[in-house]
């Protein structure tokens, strides 16, 4: 008190030059949380009392402190929002010097995060399907990291975000990679780490079963309407050879018409399979047949 005492003194009979103030959180830290008090301590090392300090947020005045002594000026707030947390500045003046401004100080609001919700735009994969999990946070103080798992496993490397989502893909070889799905997300507000909810895939079916039979039979009375015709109109003036080039590209129309089902590539093959046994049935019976006329006359 005594050196505070004679400095008091000494700069009223020798007035100094008022130094650029000081502002810095009396606590040590700007990281805070909602609803936090907070004190800002701003301080021109040397200039001749009275000092008239004023805090400021993005330029706009918060608070005036006169000081006669040389002590610093305190200033108390309360984070009660998002939009407490800025940009601070104060500014020093006296009566001799003039004014004089210290450096900006921002505040970083550490918020707790929100659970943050796992989703993907389909619950149902196919095999060989690259399918696509987002997991984002709404809420919790910025950057977020971002982890995936699978049955308790980690399949992802950590994921620092902002404000976007987290996403990755998973690739859907066997049923194994069906399993259950989540994400974690942690920032640096204390104890903050939360899981999402979780996430199943479905292998997506074909229940084209009903399908194949229905157009099986349908295929099957057109063949056999046809190999009567080919039988009774066809063969009598007909090569063998020419009618069988007739019957082999007839299931090409068929197929192209298939190709606007669901599960087309099943259809074609269970069909083009089921056409090519009844056809061979069919041209050997037809064949024999003609032989046995032949053989008649």
């Amino acid at each position: 008190q005594l050196s505070h005492m004679k400095k008091l003194i000494k700069s009223f009979f020798f007035p100094e030059v008022l130094s650029n103030p000081i502002l810095t959180p009396v606590h040590g830290t700007l990281e805070v949380v909602m609803n936090q008090n907070v004190s800002l301590s701003c301080h021109s090392d040397s200039g001749s009392p009275p000092i008239k300090y004023t805090l400021f947020k993005y330029s706009q005045k918060v608070s005036t402190l006169n000081r006669i002594d040389l002590m610093p000026a305190l200033f108390n707030l309360t984070i009660n929002s998002a939009s407490d947390v800025g940009e601070y500045k104060c500014k020093a003046e006296n009566k001799i010097y003039g004014r004089r401004y210290s450096r900006s100080l921002n505040f970083t609001l550490e918020e707790p995060l929100s659970k943050p919700a796992l989703s993907s735009p389909t619950s149902q994969a196919k095999k060989g399907q690259n399918a696509t999990l987002s997991c984002l946070s709404e809420k919790g103080s910025l950057p977020i990291t971002y982890t995936f798992f699978k049955d308790k496993r980690r399949i992802s490397q950590l994921v620092k975000m902002q404000k976007e989502a987290a996403v990755t893909f998973v690739l859907i070889n066997t049923s194994s990679d069906l399993g259950t799905y989540k994400c974690r997300a942690e920032n640096s507000f204390r104890n903050s780490t939360k899981y999402s909810n979780s996430f199943n895939f479905t292998l997506e079916s074909c229940n084209s079963q009903p399908r194949i039979i229905f157009l099986g039979l349908i295929l099957l009375a057109f063949v056999i309407g046809f190999a009567l015709a080919i039988r009774f109109f066809i063969i009598p003036s007909c090569k063998a050879g020419k009618l069988f080039e007739y019957l082999f590209h007839f299931p090409y129309m068929l197929i192209y018409v298939l190709s606007t089902f669901k599960c087309a590539n099943m259809l074609q093959v269970e069909l083009h399979s089921w056409y090519f046994r009844i056809l061979s049935t069919l041209l050997l019976t037809s064949i024999s047949s003609e032989t046995f006329t032949r053989q008649d006359f």
